[in-house]
């Protein structure tokens, strides 16, 4: 639940009185209200921690100075506000971690490819963070990869998933050659090549407003290859389908750059490890349902290694799928 709306006010010094709030649909990781005052409105975020990192606070430190720069850089988002005297994005009220970034009236994008001047849009905001070549302040940060899932990891899924008497054990168990030819994309990479990235550009986190589109949610940044982030943009937008609006990413990548990009399978295989993390995720939650007396079933893994397999077919055929 959100804290009293007066005090989250409060918390970042704005005026007013709340006289409307409303929560916002969407949210699965965080949760987002619209605080409406006479002064004006804003969007309030509750902030999990859904995957258990012991180091969040820091990451969102971390991510904060990222969305700074971005924003300075003049990369279109909603505002975000800062804790007055603390210089910093993050105010506990009543015991809950809350951001707050003013309302903007917008239309969302739907979970489908992307047309053509937003897939420019894209590639050129993508383009910007990339250019501000932030490096982690802190490294170490970033070793657990948080997501990121290989092959490896699958005998001990399964063997858990069988042990709990799992009714899909078999099918994940049947799905190790997928995971295997997934990981096989997981090429090693220098990490003095990675720059600090949004890491999360998909259609949930970008908005339209009547001065264009926007860029939200800024708050899962990590380290990255840029043609490895680029490569996941490019894929989301199309939806991994639609070859035309992952080029025109690329093609507004190439607008700020001077330079259009030659993507490799390998630039997919941080997104498929991602991909596996989210598999692995999801039957995790399951299964630790099935320990708590609450079983819920088969958590749609069908759905989910279908698309990972159509997913994998993409990134092995890449050149040829993006330029046919």
């Amino acid at each position: 639940m959100i804290p009293d709306a007066a005090a989250v006010l409060a918390a970042f010094g704005l005026p007013g009185e709340p006289v409307d709030v409303a929560e916002v649909a969407g949210g699965w990781s965080n949760a987002v209200w619209r605080v409406g005052t006479a002064d004006g409105s804003y969007a309030v975020k509750a902030l999990r921690n859904a995957w258990g990192e012991p180091r969040w606070l820091e990451w969102l430190a971390e991510a904060w100075r990222v969305e700074r720069a971005a924003l300075t850089a003049g990369i279109p988002m909603p505002e975000p506000l800062v804790v007055p005297g603390a210089d910093g994005c993050v105010a506990w009220v009543e015991g809950v971690p809350v951001r707050v970034h003013r309302w903007v009236e917008s239309s969302v994008v739907p979970r489908e490819p992307v047309g053509a001047d937003l897939a420019r849009w894209v590639g050129g905001a993508v383009a910007g963070v990339h250019a501000l070549a932030l490096r982690p302040m802190q490294p170490d940060l970033y070793d657990s990869r948080t997501g990121l899932t290989t092959a490896e990891h699958w005998p001990a899924l399964v063997g858990r998933a069988r042990a709990l008497g799992a009714g899909w054990a078999d099918e994940l168990a049947a799905s190790l050659p997928l995971a295997q030819r997934a990981s096989a994309l997981l090429e090693p990479w220098d990490d003095a090549d990675a720059v600090l990235v949004h890491a999360d550009v998909d259609q949930k986190n970008l908005i339209v407003s009547l001065a264009g589109p926007l860029l939200i949610d800024w708050d899962v940044v990590v380290p990255a290859v840029p043609s490895h982030d680029l490569a996941h943009a490019a894929l989301t937008m199309g939806s991994w389908r639609d070859p035309a609006a992952a080029r025109a990413v690329l093609e507004g990548y190439a607008d700020v750059t001077g330079a259009r990009p030659r993507l490799r399978p390998a630039d997919l295989g941080p997104a498929l490890a991602s991909r596996l993390g989210w598999i692995r995720f999801t039957a995790d939650r399951a299964l630790d349902a099935v320990e708590a007396g609450t079983d819920v079933g088969t958590p749609g893994l069908p759905a989910l290694l279908a698309d990972l397999e159509h997913r994998v077919a993409v990134a092995e055929q890449l050149p040829a799928w993006l330029h046919p």
